[in-house]
């Protein structure tokens, strides 16, 4: 398929070519600016005498070629400023006229409304919405420093129907339309980025921090000329380019947290760039961003389950996790670019991202265990028998990062163009799966159960015993594990286009290919050692504590020091601890594979105009070919006897097809209608043939690949109105249907191995599943309202989503419930309130994602009735859900003088929860907190508004 699709784009290349070469149209190109020279993406540039529309590149470019020699008025529109109209005269002999537009705020009384800190950000942003083929929403860099996004993911999850998977406090997925991450995707520059982390797609966003892009573009619906793994939403992260002003912005911040004992934190961005020479051809940027956190978290992980006294069934918790966290994560990022303009619409450019995220910390664990015995219930009073405590220490160091750099030319040939690029782009994981860890065995002890509030279950002493003596708490193993996963994409693209006219209705051809080879490798090495000698934990305590754990709701005891435990780990380690080398090798070979993904794509697409329509059509080829390389470990009554390399393969070839109809009811009010096709491919953790087998879990299990598994297809339909404010604002409102065919399940089934019964989990396609979904927003400058209040403005959106599926046969014991689909979170919403009035800018924001799967859990075995509370799929062995989350940010700057800036903001000031459950939230299987965090700061900007 690949000499193929390359073969059949250079013979067309080749004849337009030639095509191009005999004709002597003209051609008008320019610049579209405002009164500051700050170049205006997005701005729609209309010939008056033939109807015929373009729109201004990022650079604020536009071209309009295949002219006749006459004369030419020019419509220039841009929201939030006032139309202008230029008049240009083409001459004979297929030359190229200049015309460079410059355009004044719509009103001298709306100044208000494009300047401030966010203003012109969201002139950007709407601008592009408007003009864009596809539904698209746009996050210019000014709206996401307007408020407190560390990173990228919580800049998305401010959009119309996006929910956060989030994680230490900060967002880390993107669910899309009520679909899981893996059926999204995420471009820098448009190409496609690997994963860091080692068994999945999806991007782990909160390695990437959100001060070096430029801007960040959400796509709801998907052009031929796109990757087409995204079934849910593409995120593409554009980064900063050079104007043709001289750029200079920086920001330092400071910020503090109020938890154990206070945590402190710091953040730093800058950029430069500016165009140089006499045509200011060449152009340069460098932009950098860096911060430090310390955060601290509090975190409750009880274990809820279904115990039975007296023949009656009874909800209770058998153990909790008391954790406290002590971090220091660092992330730093740089994107440069630097570019050569050739003529205008012809360009050479290399530009990338890189980012590197060191989520290192340290976790101190307690952990009661109430017994396998009831031995009384009384209301919500438990008592057990015989129960134990148990402590461990963990230190985490995972090096997360993630590079893409693109270089690549576009020329301009008046009636065509053509695009080719090649790209490179890396991620890895290093020591982030497995932590190095210290379990200490501490003290037998009769533990009760009070359930008087179960969002915080207590588990009294009821036989006296002291459990936070530190002399009661042993050593008993020592774990050094050895983790990196790494992906490396090399991805070549070309593209053709031509512009034509059809009876008066112009339209561009374009049809193009791209090749992209996918390595990822997963290599683990585990030493778990047993302790033989006598260790207590009150020969390694350290100087940290928690007196205040969970705000007084639970007492912890002394903690370790580390660096204690490493020194008596060296100085015993031939004396006080064996290896164990049959865990270490069933915890390290069976997660070791290899793989190669090679992707042949091309597209052809169309899009024309006729009259208020504007339609899209396009196709689109993927062709995947899949070989793995994983491992099989071979046991002898559970003990490691060889290794047997298990290679696979599989490939498939996806058509799909897309459809994209605007229609232009007035000048500010549009329609849209599309249908699309897009593809999720399985993790490769679920696609690898290696077979990870554990005979110590009870009972014992088999984890094993499946490489026949399909990819995940979804069939896209969208029906969106849009009205466009004068002088700046939108109204949204539209609806969204997704049936998706292959999905993808895991599944436990029984299977007879070594004599005994172990439980074997592999992941399988499904039935179809379907989603459907409603999304509006609203955001306007109220400039209209009188005196002081017309400094207010409004940014809200809200989405609501239903799905539906069908477990595949023998699920779960033969599930036939229809459950929603994971992370489809039914309610999503954010309002925002802004004010900006002369030297002061300021945000509210509040953001809510309802509940929403997270695994499906339940097993309808044994004749269990779902609707039982105790038993039934709102009991405690119920589905996991993530918590429903509302967070309140709030942000303020003040200009002092010129460009220079305070700016302070203070972040999750509800100090909500996360965390997950089984069943009903009153039986958490995760709460942790992370009190509100407060900074200020300053910030310079060389942008000319504020000169």
């Amino acid at each position: 398929m690949c000499k193929t699709l390359c073969l059949c784009f250079f013979a067309v290349l080749m004849g337009a070519m030639v095509a191009v070469a005999q004709t002597d149209r003209g051609t008008i190109a320019g610049t579209v600016k405002d009164s500051t020279n700050a170049l205006l993406p997005g701005a729609r540039v209309e010939v008056k005498e033939n109807g015929r529309a373009v729109v201004s590149d990022a650079q604020g470019q536009f071209l309009i070629p295949d002219l006749p020699a006459g004369n030419y008025t020019l419509n220039t529109s841009y929201a939030g400023f006032s139309p202008t109209s230029n008049c240009v005269t083409v001459a004979p002999g297929g030359q190229i006229v200049h015309a460079d537009v410059v355009l004044k705020i719509e009103g001298q009384s709306e100044t208000v409304t494009v300047s401030g800190e966010r203003g012109r950000g969201e002139v950007e942003a709407i601008n592009i919405e408007r003009t864009a083929d596809n539904i698209v929403q746009v996050l210019p860099s000014k709206v996401i420093t307007s408020l407190p996004n560390t990173n990228v993911a919580d800049a998305v999850g401010r959009l119309p129907s996006v929910s956060l998977e989030r994680d230490e406090g900060e967002g880390k997925y993107v669910q899309i339309r009520g679909t899981e991450p893996r059926l999204s995707n995420l471009t820098i520059n448009g190409v496609n980025v690997p994963s860091p982390e080692g068994g999945v797609r999806n991007i782990k966003m909160d390695v990437i921090p959100s001060g070096i892009v430029d801007r960040i573009e959400v796509n709801k619906t998907l052009s031929a000329n796109q990757d087409g793994d995204a079934i849910g939403g593409s995120v593409n992260l554009v980064t900063k380019s050079p104007a043709e002003r001289p750029t200079l912005d920086f920001e330092e911040q400071g910020g503090y947290t109020h938890i154990i004992g206070g945590r402190w934190l710091d953040a730093f961005n800058g950029t430069y760039g500016q165009r140089v020479g006499n045509r200011k051809q060449w152009g340069f940027l460098l932009g950098g961003s860096y911060d430090w956190n310390g955060r601290g978290i509090n975190d409750l992980e009880p274990l809820p389950g279904v115990t039975t006294f007296n023949g009656t069934n009874y909800a209770f918790f058998s153990t909790a996790d008391l954790r406290t966290y002590k971090y220091y994560r660092s992330r730093y990022g740089v994107a440069p670019e630097l570019d050569y303009v050739i003529k205008p619409g012809s360009s050479v450019y290399l530009k990338g991202l890189y980012s590197d995220f060191h989520d290192f910390g340290e976790t101190w664990v307690y952990t009661p265990n109430v017994g396998s015995t009831v031995t009384s219930v009384n209301g919500p009073n438990f008592t057990f028998t015989p129960g134990s405590m148990q402590y461990r220490h963990y230190v985490r160091r995972p090096d997360q990062q993630i590079y893409s750099f693109l270089t690549g030319a576009r020329h301009d040939l008046t009636s065509s163009y053509i695009i080719y690029e090649f790209s490179a782009s890396r991620a890895h994981n290093i020591g982030g799966q497995d932590f190095a860890t210290t379990h200490f065995s501490g003290p037998p002890v009769d533990l009760g159960l009070n359930l008087s509030n179960p969002l915080e279950p207590q588990f009294p002493v009821l036989d006296g015993t002291n459990i936070y003596n530190p002399a009661t708490y042993l050593v008993s193993d020592y774990s050094l594990p050895s983790y990196s996963s790494t992906q490396l994409n090399f991805q070549g693209n070309a593209t053709y286009g031509r512009r034509y006219s059809v009876s008066d209705h112009y339209g561009t051809f374009e049809m193009g290919i791209k090749i992209r080879n996918a390595h990822k490798v997963q290599n683990e090495n585990d030493q778990i050692y047993n302790a033989t000698g006598n260790f207590p934990l009150s020969q390694l305590l350290g100087s940290f504590g928690n007196p205040t754990y969970y705000d007084g709701a639970y007492r912890v005891g002394p903690l370790d020091s580390y660096g204690k435990i490493n020194q008596l780990f060296l100085n015993h380690v031939s004396t006080g601890f064996t290896l164990d080398q049959n865990a270490s090798i069933l915890n390290s070979i069976p997660a070791d594979f290899d793989a190669n993904e090679r992707i042949y794509a091309g597209y052809l697409m169309n899009t024309i105009g006729f009259g208020k329509f504007s339609l899209q059509t396009g196709v689109r080829f993927e062709a995947t070919a899949d070989d793995y390389r994983a491992n099989q470990v071979n046991l002898n009554n559970g003990q490691y006897q060889s290794t047997t390399p298990l290679p696979g393969r599989s490939s498939y070839t996806s058509v799909l097809p897309s459809v994209q109809l605007q229609y232009r009811v007035e000048k500010n009010t549009n329609l849209r209608a599309t249908f699309g096709m897009g593809i999720a491919r399985p993790n490769f953790s679920d696609i690898v043939p290696a077979k990870t087998i554990d005979p110590n879990t009870t009972p014992p299990s088999i984890a094993t690949g499946n490489p026949a598994l399909r990819p995940t297809k979804g069939y896209n339909y969208d029906l969106l109105a849009e009205h466009y404010f004068q002088p700046l604002g939108i109204l949204q409102a539209g609806f969204f249907y997704k049936t998706l065919t292959n999905p993808i399940y895991p599944t436990t089934t029984s299977i007879p191995f070594e004599g005994r019964t172990f439980y074997q989990t592999e992941s399988i396609n499904g039935p179809n599943a379907h989603i459907a979904g409603f999304e509006t927003a609203w955001e306007q400058r109220l400039s209209f309202l009188p005196g002081l209040l017309k400094g207010f403005g409004v940014a809200a959106n809200y989405s609501y989503t239903t799905s539906r599926i069908t477990f595949p046969a023998g699920f779960n014991g033969g599930r036939t419930d229809h459950a929603p689909l994971q992370r489809q979170a039914p309610n999503n919403y954010n309002i925002g309130l802004t004010y900006d009035k002369a030297r002061f800018s300021g945000r509210f924001a509040m953001s809510h994602n309802d509940a929403s799967i997270a695994s499906y859990f339940w097993a309808q075995s044994g004749g269990l009735n779902p609707s039982d509370p105790i038993v039934g799929l709102r009991g405690p062995n119920g589905d996991q859900y993530f918590y429903a989350h509302t967070q309140y940010d709030v942000q303020a700057s003040y200009r002092v003088y010129r460009g220079l800036s305070i700016v302070g903001y203070g972040l999750n000031l509800s100090n909500e929860v996360f965390g997950f459950y089984q069943g009903s939230p009153q039986y958490p299987i995760q709460r942790e907190f992370y009190h509100p965090t407060f900074s200020l700061g300053v910030r310079w900007t060389s942008a000319p508004e504020y000169q």
